[in-house]
């Protein structure tokens, strides 16, 4: 369990993000939840519903991704 007085120390990949910006990974998986669904309206019929929750799932994935950054990022603001 993490003391509130004395924050966690970052880890040496947090610094190195901080470094050099880049796109968020939650949007990479939001762009990349796009891919499937697109191709949902190429290829047959049958394909569809899958790729559909592929998508679906991706999105909700993604969605995750930011509430659980963002929850990171309200608790080292408030240590």
């Amino acid at each position: 369990m993490s003391n509130a007085t004395m924050p966690e120390p970052r880890s040496a990949q947090d610094e190195e993000i901080d470094r050099h910006p880049s796109i968020e990974p939650w949007l990479r998986v939001s762009f990349l939840a796009l891919v499937p669904l697109i191709l949902a309206f190429y290829l047959a019929r049958e394909w569809q519903p899958y790729l559909f929750v592929a998508g679906g799932l991706l999105l909700v994935a993604s969605a995750v991704m930011l509430v659980r950054q963002e929850r990171r990022k309200s608790a080292s603001d408030r240590a």
